[in-house]
């Protein structure tokens, strides 16, 4: 999949967050999110005003470091671990032994993804899989079992329960070459979880994706042998 392209739709603009691209934000969602080659870029993210970005450290990344830090106004406001794929510790500064924040976990479904948000304080909430919102697709959902690039694309969408199973919200990613950008999240989450784990959620299921890609058959290359690295670095 490639990168954001130069035709893209008149509602997106630079914006001043190092040059990232500002993306459209349907009404009543909590947070809107779009892949660029930076990482993250947040346009809609809760008890934030503009854009913020989850990227990974400039420089040499030292064994134990945090993988991606959320910046806002060019200030960090977390950290951010991937000890396994799809995997997500939060805390709120770059040392490991820092305060834990939250924590997004998978669990497969038939190879299908759900994830699991554990707040710093409350009951976790668990997202149903990833059901492909169009029946067109050689997939029903996300789902590991993808055999190429193109299976991949598509629009997915997952409720968001509480612990007693009931409806929380919802979350979103559409997949494609020819959106705003190659990837682009969104969804509604109960205001108690934090802009950090909202944060955090996004780069576990961005995580999933890169695994997938980098196992599945890449139509234009005709190999399966290197990751493709999608992201910059999650999931690795």
């Amino acid at each position: 999949m490639r990168a954001p392209g130069i035709v893209l739709a008149t509602a997106v603009v630079l914006a001043g967050c190092g040059g990232t691209l500002r993306l459209p934000v349907e009404p009543g969602v909590t947070f809107a999110a779009h892949l660029e080659h930076v990482g993250i870029v947040f346009d809609r993210l809760p008890g934030a005003a503009g854009q913020a970005i989850a990227k990974p450290p400039s420089g040499f990344r030292l064994p134990g470091a945090p993988a991606f830090f959320l910046e806002r106004d060019g200030k960090r406001s977390a950290a951010f671990w991937l000890p396994e794929p799809s995997t997500v510790d939060v805390r709120a500064s770059d040392a490991s032994s820092g305060l834990l924040l939250g924590q997004v976990t998978p669990d497969w479904d038939d190879s299908q993804i759900r994830l699991t948000l554990r707040r710093e304080d409350g009951q976790p909430l668990h997202t149903e899989v990833f059901a492909r919102e169009w029946t067109a697709g050689a997939t029903a959902a996300l789902s590991r079992t993808a055999r190429s690039n193109l299976d991949v694309r598509g629009s997915y969408r997952a409720q968001v329960r509480d612990a007693f199973g009931t409806d929380a919200g919802w979350i979103r990613v559409r997949i494609g070459p020819y959106l705003d950008a190659p990837r682009m999240y969104d969804g509604v989450l109960p205001a108690d979880v934090t802009p950090e784990l909202t944060a955090a959620t996004v780069l576990a299921l961005s995580s999933e994706i890169d695994w997938i890609e980098a196992h599945t058959l890449d139509v234009y290359r005709g190999s399966t042998d290197v990751p493709r690295g999608i992201s910059p670095g999650l999931g690795r």
